[in-house]
């Protein structure tokens, strides 16, 4: 089984092509493969020459040009990806900024409100009703733009930030 697995996993040949170059049966290659039964010699010479060819292949140097097409594609798409990603942190980044202005803006609406109130100076139900209204609703925007929320876009930009950083250190020129 080990030499299957082997020659069959060096020579990317499926089995019966495999017979059919080395010009014996699917099962004659199978015994072969298993070690039960040898091959005759001329199906011998022909799979040791295919061996060489895949050695010798080892050892030479890769097409210079072939290496030079593929890095300017590989470039190309880590290029694209650097776009990408810095498309991603320019929205992550507004957004944070939009969450910490109205964050900070509820935060001034529910300080005067709280100071309208204990001044006692807004003595009217509608005056009153008015005040703990915006109260509730710069309370409810102060949890929509909660600290956590805002940390959490930190977070996020932070990550964008190291993954430009990589897609920046993996461009060969």
């Amino acid at each position: 089984m080990m030499k299957e697995e082997n020659i069959g996993a060096l020579l990317g040949i499926p089995q019966e092509e495999m017979a059919i170059l080395l010009g014996v049966t699917r099962v004659q290659w199978a015994l072969f493969l298993t070690g039960r039964r040898s091959l005759p010699t001329d199906a011998l010479l022909k799979l040791t020459e295919m061996l060489t060819i895949v050695k010798e292949a080892e050892t030479e140097a890769p097409d210079a040009a072939v290496l030079k097409e593929e890095q300017a594609r590989i470039n190309k798409y880590i290029e694209e990806e650097i776009i990408f990603n810095q498309h991603k942190q320019r929205l992550v980044s507004e957004q944070l900024q939009k969450c910490r202005k109205e964050y900070q803006s509820s935060q001034n609406a529910v300080r005067i409100a709280d100071a309208l109130m204990a001044k006692g100076q807004y003595t009217g139900a509608s005056e009153q009703e008015l005040l703990t209204s915006l109260k509730i609703n710069a309370q409810n925007v102060l949890k929509k733009n909660s600290l956590l929320v805002q940390e959490q876009y930190t977070l996020k930009l932070l990550v964008l930030q190291q993954e430009e950083v990589v897609f920046k250190a993996k461009i060969i020129e």
